[in-house]
């Protein structure tokens, strides 16, 4: 029998999947960063910090920070948390329950795993985080179902293809809610939510030269 406290851990996690469910049904979309190399050996939060508040101001609400194994991605993780107000942060490429349990101590939102694995989606109900197990075929959104998943992300999504998604349908009455992720660009935006997913997933190439991407721009433009 589950106890007391889990039970309330467990309630916990699930408020965290319908607030994520509800921001995501307001603006399908989550933008990706990743801390340079350079600003971890310097541990310097500036950079993103600027970033982030230039997304914010373009209207972006749902914002993610990769995790890095790096002595320092901790405090300039922790630092974003205090000055960023307003928007609820998530942690993504966690692949193990060490830093699942220290993003968890920062106070991120919610993490994305890569893959699913049964102990890091239990130990998330445990500590009242939500942890978003990646998926590939129908057998990993069945085990996503039996753990009470209610979103999952579709990985790599660029690989699995826009119509993939079809396919994954036919053998279940009701899959979770899909964010796709992995390869995706500001053009596939409209496609890939046309073709049934519910979210995506934008990083690599969301700035050129320093700015953000105009077709990124103009979809927020029309969008928000």
């Amino acid at each position: 029998m589950q106890s007391k406290s889990n039970s309330k851990k467990t309630r916990s996690s699930l408020k965290r999947e319908d607030l994520l469910i509800t921001s995501l049904g307001q603006q399908p979309l989550i933008v990706l960063l990743r801390i340079s190399e350079q600003d971890l050996e310097e541990n310097n939060s500036n950079q993103i910090i600027t970033v982030i508040n230039d997304l914010i101001n373009h209207e972006i609400r749902n914002i993610e920070i990769a995790w890095s194994s790096h002595p320092n991605w901790t405090s300039i993780a922790s630092e974003v948390t205090k000055v960023i107000k307003g928007i609820k942060f998530g942690a993504a490429s966690i692949t193990n329950v060490s830093s699942l349990e220290l993003i968890s101590e920062i106070g991120f939102s919610y993490a994305m795993c890569p893959f699913l694995d049964k102990e890091m989606v239990e130990k998330s109900q445990v500590l009242g985080q939500l942890l978003i197990p990646g998926v590939f075929s129908p057998s990993d959104i069945q085990a996503a179902i039996q753990l009470n998943c209610k979103i999952v992300k579709l990985f790599p999504a660029s690989t699995l293809g826009l119509n993939y998604i079809s396919q994954l349908k036919v053998p279940f009455d009701c899959i979770p809610f899909i964010i796709a992720a992995g390869g995706l660009k500001a053009k596939d935006i409209e496609p890939w939510l046309s073709a049934g997913h519910n979210a995506i997933v934008l990083g690599k190439g969301l700035y050129q030269k320093n700015a953000i991407d105009p077709l990124l721009k103009r979809w927020l433009k029309k969008n928000c």
